[in-house]
């Protein structure tokens, strides 16, 4: 009798066993090959998954709110397909959120900068009123010119030693309107959209100069740009329609380099080469822009 119960048990357990096997083997093999079943669209699914990395790193991770194990960088695998929140936190940083549509058999790679929370300011010392500024980038290092009024200063980019350029007879309305600078050796010029005026820059600053800036053209039309050219000896001057160059030692020489067809025309000049690089349309027949190159040196003595 016992034994007909035992050989009844082995027939109960080994047909459990085996209905357990073909039920959970099949359900086993899709986990294993990255399936999840989905409860919404009540269907098995190849999940996704997000990478992440930030700088700095060690930043806390969340996921639609939920706080995951471990910091970045870090991978957050098994997703199924859908739309997810991605939340960044650390201390001193700005917390990042990013929204992630997660496919099947995709990775979805995010790489954050944070960005730190302001935790001081800085501060010029100096007792002036400050009408413009633009910073002034050298090989190794920037500096910062300064319209005040009191004058033109150049300082370190730590706010620190103050220094002296020139003297200043333009109000503080037309300062404020000052749109671009250019900084090349022992001069300084700036514009406006009318006006360019140039300032030498003393060999050696002192706390009260008596140098100063000096109105050296005037335009009708609208001045669009001006680079520094020729070793420092002429302006490249976009102005309305046209570029001319300026004779920065002679005020008074100037002349046509070019007629430009298009409003939309754009011109950059290369230092190091002497060439002019323009976006207009004067070398084809249609109002299609193309882009051209002139060696700046060649075409004025050719002018000439």
């Amino acid at each position: 009798m016992e034994d007909k119960k035992y050989l009844i048990l082995r027939k109960f357990f080994f047909w459990l066993f085996f209905l357990g096997f073909i039920v959970f083997s099949p359900l086993v093999l899709f986990y294993s090959l990255g399936y999840r079943f989905d409860v919404h669209s009540k269907k098995f699914q190849k999940t996704g998954a997000i990478f992440i990395r930030t700088s700095p790193q060690q930043v806390n991770v969340f996921l639609d709110g939920n706080k995951m194990s471990e910091s970045t960088p870090y991978a957050i695998r098994q997703l199924l397909p859908g739309k997810y929140t991605v939340s960044l936190e650390r201390e001193g940083f700005y917390p990042y959120n990013i929204p992630v549509e997660v496919r099947s058999s995709y990775v979805y790679d995010i790489d954050i900068v944070l960005l730190t929370k302001v935790a001081s300011i800085e501060n010029i010392n100096l007792d002036f009123d400050i009408y413009k500024f633009f910073v002034v980038r050298r090989l190794f290092n920037k500096k910062i010119i300064i319209f005040t009024d009191n004058g033109i200063y150049t300082l370190d980019e730590k706010l620190e030693n103050p220094q002296k350029i020139a003297v200043l007879t333009i109000d503080a309305a037309t300062i404020n309107t000052i749109e671009g600078l250019e900084e090349d050796k022992n001069q300084l010029i700036f514009w406006n959209k009318r006006n360019i005026w140039r300032a030498e820059i003393p060999q050696q600053l002192r706390p009260e100069v008596d140098n100063t800036a000096v109105l050296i053209y005037s335009s009708r039309q609208p001045i669009k740009n001006v680079f520094v050219a020729m070793k420092g000896r002429y302006l490249i001057i976009h102005e309305g329609m046209k570029i001319i160059a300026l004779d920065i030692a002679n005020y008074s020489a100037f002349f046509p380099v070019l007629d430009l067809k298009s409003p939309s025309a754009r011109i950059f000049y290369d230092s190091e080469s002497e060439a002019l690089f323009a976006k207009d349309s004067i070398l084809t027949s249609s109002d299609k822009l193309s882009l051209f190159k002139i060696s700046l040196m060649e075409y004025i003595h050719e002018k000439k």
